[in-house]
């Protein structure tokens, strides 16, 4: 009788365990698929405002909004437009030099399909929205090493089929750059010898690796 008890008291905590699992496991699910939509419109939102201001147009969240509602459809344009005002930040104007979060410009890759918007900083809200220019290093286009850095499983995943030879074109207000890849390298996270100086317009991004990992 004791051993029928303890086999139903067992497979009681057992199917608790595994609702409590499944009911865990759908709200991770939904909280990435909330924080994966926001750092989408974030970049939408930000790729529609710089290309504006790149044309000397001024900019708005409730124009977007409008714009965007064609999209989605009118009953989603309150919440696009919450989302979109709750992840504004400042534009920078000129660059001297940029503030936390501020816009510094656009990276785009083509033949491995890259596009994202530079915010200032690394912080790991920066991060969740943006890829990132690092602090201390040259602006894109200037002269010196300008490090960008972004997660290995969001906006630089497709960093893992960079080649040799590919194109790189960060666009800020102040014009285009082209860069071409002429290297990559695995290092240590406490090598920063790939952020040194460079005496001409260099660019160098940066990612963890390998990049089956999530995270």
């Amino acid at each position: 009788m004791s051993v029928r008890i303890r086999l139903r008291f067992t497979k009681a905590l057992l199917r608790r365990a595994e609702h409590l699992s499944f009911g865990f496991g759908f709200a991770c699910m939904g909280l990435c698929a909330f924080m994966l939509a926001q750092a989408w419109l974030f970049q939408a939102y930000q790729d529609w405002a710089f290309d504006h201001q790149s044309r000397g147009e001024a900019v708005s969240v409730s124009e977007f909004v409008a714009q965007t509602a064609l999209f989605f459809g009118r009953d989603d344009a309150r919440f696009v437009g919450s989302l979109a005002a709750g992840t504004e930040v400042a534009q920078t104007v000129g660059f001297h030099p940029p503030e936390d979060r501020a816009v510094v410009g656009r990276i785009e890759i083509p033949r491995i399909g890259l596009k994202a918007m530079i915010l200032e900083g690394v912080s790991p809200r920066t991060l969740a929205l943006a890829v990132g220019h690092i602090p201390g290093t040259a602006l894109p286009g200037k002269i010196g090493n300008a490090g960008i850095a972004g997660h290995r499983d969001t906006f630089f995943r497709g960093l893992q089929g960079i080649h040799e030879n590919d194109g790189i074109v960060v666009t800020t207000l102040d014009g285009s750059y082209r860069y071409r890849v002429n290297s990559r390298a695995v290092v240590g996270p406490r090598d920063t010898r790939v952020l040194e100086d460079s005496a001409q317009p260099s660019l160098t991004l940066v990612t963890c690796y390998p990049f089956r990992y999530l995270g």
